[in-house]
């Protein structure tokens, strides 16, 4: 490369949705392990620091010499790069514009934008890093969440709210699934052994997920408790479900009681870990009441294990929770016998109910 081709160009970008539209890719060069509990949608990672290297670098750094770090940290980086390079970059045509960004939009960022930037490429950092788009992102729950229109789904457990979910996202309603952004049911069996994403990384999905739907439609959710399995739901969003209307769906014990046996025919299968999640009620339900739970669970009654637990422990508490919140029931759909084709028609009804309901 001849002195007078050098040209390092590098725009400093904000956060925004733009961010998307005019990249042709957003790469995030922090460790693997920072990119697995949050990152920016649709980014990519190209760690300039492996999770050991970082590690490493940061201990040398605090505790013996400072000089010494930066160049090991220099090296591993050059290192990590050339491979990006070579394994990931190297198909890239001239045209390709990436925007990159590590935790606050210093050293790693740079580290990377020189190189690609030197190349020929149109390349920018997000300024403020990660950190900035963790407080857009906070932001957007506490403030402009509240703007869209939402009502919930309710009902007694059993009574295929998050199949509904799916019926109306069918027919054009615009739906935001909770536990499926949680990665769980959110009852104490909801789990099934699934590993749940970060706090941060949950909410950073929710921010994807209401920034796609239009606010002068009604978006549905399913009403939750304020917490889905290890996540909580943010304030922001809580607040304004509390207030939100309630469709609530109907359907016999019986009915319901055959549907979880469906629905949960996984830990049904998974008998150990069945009886854990039992034995987790006990401080709830008491020790009496458990066991009999373990003894349906292990003579393989789950029809009866089924109606007990909704008789017995989720109907009052959802009765308690009716009473004590005294949210505002625009409509409720009978079932019946939670068929599928009950649950298209009662999709319907939904719809129609929103379509008409006043602002």
């Amino acid at each position: 490369m001849h002195d007078k081709e050098f040209n390092m160009t590098i725009k400093r970008i904000n956060f925004c949705q733009e961010l998307f539209n005019e990249f042709n890719d957003i790469i995030d060069v922090r460790s693997p392990s920072e990119y697995e509990e949050d990152h920016v949608p649709r980014s990519i990672n190209l760690p300039v620091l492996t999770d050991k290297e970082r590690a490493l670098v940061g201990r040398i750094y605090k505790e013996e010499n400072k000089f010494e770090a930066k160049k090991l940290g220099a090296a591993l980086i050059s290192k990590n790069i050339s491979k990006h390079i070579s394994e990931n970059l190297i198909q890239k045509g001239k045209e390709w514009k990436p925007a990159i960004y590590c935790w606050r939009g210093g050293q790693r960022s740079y580290a990377l934008a020189t190189i690609l930037s030197q190349i020929g490429w149109d390349v920018a950092v997000m300024e403020g890093g990660y950190k900035s788009f963790r407080k857009s992102i906070s932001k957007f729950i506490d403030e402009k969440i509240g703007k869209f229109k939402i009502a919930l789904i309710t009902g007694n457990t059993g009574t295929a709210k998050t199949e509904m979910l799916k019926a109306l996202k069918q027919i054009g309603v615009q739906i935001v699934d909770l536990e499926e952004l949680a990665n769980h049911k959110g009852s104490v069996f909801g789990s099934q052994g699934q590993k749940q994403p970060s706090q941060k990384r949950f909410e950073t999905a929710l921010f994807k997920a209401f920034n796609e739907k239009k606010k002068n439609q009604y978006i549905v959710l399913e009403a939750e408790s304020n917490k889905i399995g290890n996540i909580s739901i943010p304030r922001g969003l809580w607040n304004i479900m509390k207030d939100a209307s309630q469709i609530e769906l109907i359907a016999s014990i019986n009915h319901r009681s055959s549907f979880l046996i469906t629905q949960y025919s996984e830990i049904i299968k998974n008998k150990l870990l069945l009886k854990k999640q039992i034995r987790s009620l006990n401080h709830l339900s008491g020790s009496k009441q458990v066991d009999e739970w373990l003894k349906l669970a292990d003579e393989e009654k789950f029809s009866l294990l089924a109606t007990s637990l909704m008789e017995n422990h989720y109907d009052p508490r959802y009765k308690k929770s009716r009473l004590r919140n005294q949210r505002k029931i625009i409509s409720s759909i009978n079932l019946n016998d939670i068929s599928q084709e009950k649950i298209m028609a009662g999709a319907e009804q939904i719809k129609s109910v929103l379509t008409n309901y006043p602002d």
